[in-house]
């Protein structure tokens, strides 16, 4: 099983698992992904990051793949010592799903970003409008007026 995510990170752990759990005040899915700690802690510490996490993509053994989109929220991040033989231990890190208002947030956060940046563009067009329109006067090309 593979797991990879938005920056093209891929990862193989021993497990995966969801459940509902209650995060913030609200009930949300979450995914728990479970590696060997020879992955490391730090290592997974920083590529299960809130952008590397809004698209996850898990492909099984048999080639099946499940795309889970926006499990951003951290909710554990744990390291249990191996207790057999092998000395092995695990690393255990729980993402949560955005919630729907969350997601409805988003998205018109992005739309009003990409408002303003079109309203900046429009207002450097119409600079340049009036820029050309005062270079045509300087130069004695014809005069524009307001009445047409």
């Amino acid at each position: 099983m593979k797991v990879m995510l938005q920056d093209g990170t891929e990862l193989e752990p021993i497990g995966i698992s969801g459940e509902p759990v209650t995060v913030e005040g609200e009930m949300r899915d979450s995914l728990s992904f479970v590696f060997p700690a020879s992955a490391g802690l730090e290592a997974i510490n920083s590529v299960f990051s809130e952008e590397n996490c809004e698209s996850i993509r898990i492909v099984e053994d048999g080639g099946t793949e499940y795309i889970h989109t926006g499990y951003v929220i951290r909710v554990a991040l744990t390291m249990i010592p191996g207790e057999d033989e092998s000395g092995d231990g695990r690393i255990t890190v729980a993402m949560a799903k955005r919630s729907y208002a969350e997601e409805q947030l988003l998205a018109i956060r992005t739309m009003a970003e990409e408002t303003a940046a079109q309203m900046t563009d429009t207002q450097l067009a119409l600079c340049e409008v009036y820029e050309m329109m005062l270079g045509s006067k300087e130069t004695g090309g014809e005069e524009v007026s307001d009445n047409g």
